[in-house]
């Protein structure tokens, strides 16, 4: 595959998607790519005469381009509990940590790549990943080829990996990605209110200041989140963080469910960034308040959160969730157009990320883009292309993904994995995480579904 340094023309793509602004669409156009950049747009022989013929050409007529879209909550390694929350309520507390509390390091890195490239092929150029073991996720995002924003869980209390360890581990982690040359950064994570006490988010917001980092924390995910930290401090979730000085742009802020009318105001004053993962909700029966926060001129993002709550990293899914589900909570049926949905998921999440090369096909962005095929009758005819991409496109429409200039899918596959190694991979471990979870806890058995027995 050609490298990073080289020349890269997308030849004839019908339809340019380009996000700048959102809306904005260039027929029958050519894309030169140089090295991890959109070098120029326009007419493939004026291109061509322009600036001299590139290292390799994609036949791309026919084809839809749009930005990489923007996962801006991960938890990729969950995948290995993908199910086990299937029709049932408080699966955090009664299944999911204890289930973790039994992962290993290397584990951790094969669920993760599984859920990376399941990311990747649906969509998603850069995902926003909180969890433990963050070494081994940010070599499984490198490997499939994604950016990734990554930070490692610190839970003072309460979850399955707590204490001076995990705090330790995610300063270790922070020096050590950020001086290294990828396209994983390293981010603060704070697990939540619920389980950080308030010395260590007073020193993760210190670190966040030093070293200038985005900080990705849960925030008001939970009745008992807001009545536990309520009860132990005086302040609503949403409050404390204000009381800390930690809203604001640097933050991405999940979830955001259980919050007054004032406080929805504070987020959007503060330009928090609120990050809504409307598959979650929409199963566990939650409303969400997108609507209210981004009228309010506040910043909203779409993740996909764990694939055991959302039952998959499918971004293209969850841009159409996220626009069905507001509409039919505010009863208004022009609620965001296709473009402005399109738009949250691509160059508003990124410059709210503080990416602003990211999000958008123009000269001089990073080469972040996604080509869809759409070769079946669900796509046909394409009479409006950002409708067609987000009512009626699914992942598997996806032809071709590039990141930072490289070609990490093409032909509907991975460029860089074997993937049928990888899902091998990623099944095994998750038949071993649960039977190591049921020898370290037994009680196990009385909450897991009998299919995961069946499973193992």
């Amino acid at each position: 595959m050609t490298p990073p340094d080289g020349t890269l023309i997308l030849r004839d793509v019908d339809f340019v998607l380009t996000m700048d602004p959102p809306g904005r669409v260039l027929r029958n156009t050519s894309i030169l790519i140089e090295g991890t950049r959109v070098k120029a747009l326009g007419d493939y022989g004026d291109l061509r005469r322009d600036h001299g013929p590139a290292d390799e050409e994609l036949d791309c007529r026919g084809t839809i381009a749009v930005p990489g879209m923007v996962d801006a909550h991960t938890h990729l390694a969950m995948i290995a509990m993908r199910g086990l929350a299937a029709d049932r309520s408080n699966v955090l507390y009664e299944i999911f940590w204890p289930v973790e509390k039994a992962l290993t390091p290397e584990d951790t890195g094969k669920l993760a790549a599984m859920g990376a490239l399941e990311a990747v092929k649906s969509g998603a150029t850069l995902v926003a990943e909180h969890y433990f073991f963050a070494e081994e996720i940010a070599l499984a995002i490198e490997r499939v080829g994604l950016r990734g924003l990554v930070g490692h869980t610190v839970m003072t209390w309460g979850g399955p990996w707590t204490g001076e360890r995990e705090l330790r581990k995610s300063l270790d982690f922070i020096e050590k990605w950020s001086k290294r040359r990828s396209l994983v950064r390293p981010v603060v994570a704070p697990h939540s209110t619920e389980t950080v006490s308030v010395e260590w988010l007073k020193l993760l917001r210190d670190v966040t200041e030093e070293k200038g980092l985005l900080i990705h924390m849960h925030l008001a995910q939970s009745r008992r989140e807001v009545s536990s930290v309520k009860e132990r401090t005086g302040l609503t979730p949403v409050r404390l963080l204000q009381s800390l000085r930690m809203l604001g742009p640097r933050l991405l802020a999940a979830h955001c469910l259980y919050v007054d009318e004032e406080e929805k105001l504070m987020l959007a004053a503060s330009h928090t960034s609120v990050v809504q993962c409307p598959s979650t909700y929409m199963l566990s029966g939650e409303p969400f308040h997108a609507a209210e926060i981004l009228e309010a001129g506040g910043r909203v993002l779409l993740g996909t959160d764990a694939p055991c709550y959302s039952d998959g990293v499918d971004m293209l899914r969850e841009t159409r969730n996220f626009v069905y589900a507001l509409r039919l909570l505010t009863r208004r049926s022009t609620l965001l157009t296709a473009p402005q949905v399109l738009g949250l998921a691509t160059v508003k999440a990124a410059e709210a990320l503080g990416l602003k090369r990211l999000g958008k096909i123009a000269m001089g962005a990073e080469a972040d883009i996604v080509l869809l095929k759409p070769k079946l009758p669900r796509l046909r005819p394409v009479m409006e292309p950002h409708a067609a991409v987000l009512y009626s496109a699914t992942a598997g429409d996806i032809d071709t993904v590039i990141i930072a200039g490289r070609v990490v899918v093409k032909g509907g596959r991975s460029t860089l994995v074997r993937e049928e190694e990888v899902v091998e991979e990623g099944e095994k471990a998750s038949r071993r995480l649960l039977k190591a979870a049921l020898d370290l806890n037994p009680q196990l058995e009385r909450v897991l579904p009998e299919s995961a027995f069946k499973y193992l």
